[in-house]
């Protein structure tokens, strides 16, 4: 429903970056969401953006013979900055 992407300070963007963070997301059958990083960059400031952003995400709950249930899957968060 609802995806932002994260805002990379300029402190960050001082040395070119090219790497992949893994995000695992959680969403309850009443779309309430919880994520956490399985695969974490390695910057721990960069890190904390992408969870702040994340937590943001909003998801439909998914769906089985017309009633919601919860969900757990993974996304790749792939981060460059040239």
């Amino acid at each position: 429903i609802y995806a932002p992407f994260p805002e990379i300070p300029d402190e960050l963007r001082e040395d070119a970056l090219d790497t992949v963070a893994v995000a695992h997301f959680k969403v309850g059958y009443d779309g309430q969401v919880e994520v956490t990083l399985v695969k974490p960059t390695s910057n721990p400031q960069l890190n904390g953006i992408l969870l702040d952003t994340l937590k943001q995400w909003k998801f439909f709950p998914a769906m089985h013979n017309g009633v919601a249930i919860a969900s757990e899957f993974d996304v790749r968060i792939p981060v460059t900055v040239q």
